[in-house]
């Protein structure tokens, strides 16, 4: 008997306190104190309203009356909805059925689409992209930028297989970094940890998958934690949600790089024989000539070069960083030696491949190191060539 009036008791107090902060500081603090001292989230947001009849709905035969005279007109069996019963479903119905809008794939011109996968959410990088992501290194390389935009720590790291767990971070409802606009509508916290992998498929496609592997809701104005397990259909919004904010990442980054390079695009890519290479979209002989301009002013030496071929034979020597930071360029980080830069055309863009003296390829990681220093030294070149014209 005690016990129930001390609870009737608490109960009146929780409801006082409730109706004192709501006119003091607004209905939100209060939901939070009431949804803490409840021991749960409140999911009135998430449950349908009004009648539920279609859990009581029956199929009917069909009802087509066809006047005497007239032909029967045809019908297509496949669209047939089976007869099934409400009880056999092993999906939610009713109060239990979640109403929110769920996290749909995304598809982004780079190249790029999430996919929702064996309990994984993948950024799948098409192989025709413009991602300029054509490797696990270069993926990984790429990671570590998205993470770093996204203001995410990573937790444990293991570089050796490509993965990694990120450290505690905030999200909102849908797995997007949590921001000012979510705490100042009061939106729910979720502090989550996602485990994130880099890895191909059977046909050899490279992806980045996330998973959540740990979260805990926390009241946004009060930062208190309540109980909230989360359902495989909240598991797949959030990591989806997570895979889908790293491709915005990525398509934001590609529009500042361009708008950065007077809508001159420059990117890591293949040719066709399958070679790391600086891919240029520009007119050939737009290119051609300011290599020809560009690489003197940086210590390449031109020895030999033909247009008909595409070659162009550098010497390196005497490379100073003076040289590069003068100039307000990354080095090209390349060894005193001698080089070839082969440039050709593939669908419409300009494709340069570099090679040692024995005509051998450079390494990818070797490109990877060019590709800065000499993207900036190019994109500026092409850039005052374009001034040049556009004055004359």
């Amino acid at each position: 008997m005690a016990s129930d009036l001390k609870k009737v008791g608490q109960a009146i107090v929780l409801c006082a306190c409730a109706a004192a902060l709501t006119q003091l500081q607004g209905c939100g603090l209060a939901q939070e104190y009431y949804e803490y001292y409840l021991g749960g989230i409140d999911e009135g947001a998430r449950q349908p309203t009004g009648y539920e009849n279609l859990k009581d709905v029956k199929q009917e035969p069909d009802r087509l009356k066809v006047p005497a005279g007239m032909s029967v007109p045809p019908q297509d069996p496949s669209m047939k909805l089976p007869d099934i019963s409400a009880k056999a479903l092993k999906y939610p119905v009713g109060d239990d059925l979640d109403i929110r809008a769920p996290v749909a794939p995304l598809r982004s011109e780079l190249g790029l689409h999430s996919q929702w996968l064996n309990g994984e959410a993948i950024v799948w990088f098409e192989s025709d992209g413009e991602h300029g992501v054509h490797s696990e290194r270069d993926a990984w390389r790429l990671l570590d930028k998205v993470l770093k935009t996204m203001r995410i720590n990573p937790g444990k790291v293991s570089a050796d297989d490509y993965s990694l767990t990120t450290a505690v971070a905030d999200f909102d409802e849908f797995g997007a970094p949590y921001n000012a606009a979510d705490m100042g509508s009061g939106a729910m916290r979720y502090r989550q940890v996602y485990r994130i992998r880099i890895g191909r498929n059977n046909s050899g496609e490279l992806g980045i998958a996330s998973t959540l592997i740990g979260s805990m809701t926390v009241l946004p104005r009060t930062g208190r934690n309540i109980e909230n397990i989360l359902t495989p259909i909240e598991l797949e919004r959030f990591s989806m949600g997570f895979s889908n904010s790293v491709i915005h990442v990525l398509e934001t980054a590609h529009e500042d790089e361009l708008q950065q390079q007077g809508e001159l695009s420059i990117s890591l890519g293949r040719d066709h024989n399958n070679q790391e290479s600086i891919i240029v979209a520009a007119r050939y002989e737009d290119v051609w000539n300011g290599l020809r301009n560009m690489l003197p002013r940086f210590g390449w030496q031109i020895t030999e070069y033909s247009l008909t071929n595409g070659t162009i034979k550098v010497d390196l020597d005497d490379q100073e960083a003076e040289t590069y930071q003068k100039q307000h360029v990354d080095s090209f980080a390349l060894d005193e030696e001698e080089y070839v830069l082969r440039v050709g055309e593939e669908n419409g863009r300009c494709v340069i491949t570099f090679y040692d003296e024995d005509d051998k390829a450079l390494p990818a990681a070797t490109v990877d190191r060019i590709y800065s220093g000499f993207s900036q030294a190019l994109s500026r070149e092409l850039s005052v060539s374009s001034s040049e014209e556009t004055v004359d």
